[in-house]
C-alpha cells in the first residue's frame, strides 16, 4: 500500500514535467498531478486518500489473511484518514457544532494532524501482535476511543458516502456493513466493533457535536472491563 502511494506521487511528479506527454495510469495519479500543479490541503488529502483507498481495495485478499487485531487496526486507520479529509473539506459533516475547528486541526502542514492519524497513540506498536483484539481495544487511550467511538462512529455512513463521492470510488461504501467497518471483516465478527463503545463520556462527546451514538452495545460488551497497561 505504501509502495502504491509512493508510485502515484512519483508518477505525478514525472508527468508534471513532461509538458503534456504521457497519461496518468490511475485516477489517484491524476489527483496527485492536480496537487502538484495547484498545491492545497484539500488537493493533498484527496490525492493521498485516493492512493490509500486504492491500495486497500487492491490488496483486500492479502489483508484477509492477517490477524484479527491487525485487520481491526486497518479499518481504524482507514476511517481515520477519511475522517480527517472530511474535517478539512466537510467540517460540518465531521464535527457538527464544532465544525470551525476542523480545518485548523487537520491541515497536513501542521503537527496537530498527528493527533488523528498516529495509531501509535491508540494501539500496540510492537509486532507481531499477540494481544487479543478485545484487549487491544480496551487498552486504547481514552482520547483515541473518544474520537473513534464518540465522534467518528455515529458518522460512518455519511463519512464513507462523502469519501466515495470525493474520491470517485463507489466501492468504498462497500467497506461498511450496516454502519460497521467491514474491510476484510466477516459479518459474524461484527460484535468486536461494539467492545469500545462503553462509557458515558462517549455519548456526551457525540451529543456535544450534534449526533447520537448509533452503535448499540452488544451483550458481550456489557460485562467487559478495561485492563489498562498505561
Amino acid at each position: 500500500m505504501n509502495g502504491g502511494l509512493l508510485r502515484d506521487k512519483v508518477e505525478a511528479g514525472i508527468l508534471s514535467t513532461a509538458k503534456g506527454a504521457g497519461v496518468a495510469s490511475a485516477r489517484s495519479v491524476e489527483y496527485w498531478l492536480e496537487f502538484v500543479r495547484a498545491p492545497s490541503p484539500a488537493h493533498w488529502y484527496r490525492a493521498h486518500n485516493a492512493s490509500i483507498v486504492s491500495g486497500y481495495l487492491r490488496h483486500a485478499e492479502l489483508a484477509g489473511a492477517e490477524l484479527q487485531v491487525e485487520r481491526f487496526m486497518m479499518n481504524v486507520a482507514l476511517l481515520r484518514v477519511l475522517f480527517t479529509h472530511a474535517m478539512l473539506v466537510k467540517p460540518r459533516l465531521a464535527l457538527g457544532r464544532m465544525a470551525r475547528l476542523g480545518p485548523q486541526l487537520v491541515d497536513p502542514r501542521h503537527r496537530t494532524v498527528k493527533l488523528f492519524l498516529d495509531l501509535g497513540r491508540s494501539f500496540p506498536s510492537e509486532y507481531p501482535l499477540i494481544v487479543p483484539t478485545e484487549e487491544a481495544i480496551l487498552d486504547e487511550h481514552a482520547l483515541a476511543r473518544m474520537l473513534d467511538y464518540g465522534m467518528i462512529a455515529p458518522r460512518l455512513p455519511a463519512l464513507y458516502e462523502f469519501s466515495a463521492h470525493a474520491l470517485e470510488e463507489p466501492r468504498l461504501e462497500d467497506l461498511l456493513d450496516a454502519g460497521v467497518p467491514a474491510y476484510a471483516w466477516p459479518r459474524e465478527d461484527r460484535s468486536i466493533w461494539y467492545v469500545g463503545n462503553t462509557g458515558a463520556h462517549l455519548g456526551a462527546i457525540a451529543r456535544a457535536s450534534g449526533v447520537r451514538l448509533n452503535w448499540e452495545r452488544s451483550p458481550a460488551t456489557r460485562t467487559g472491563k478495561r485492563r489498562s497497561r498505561r
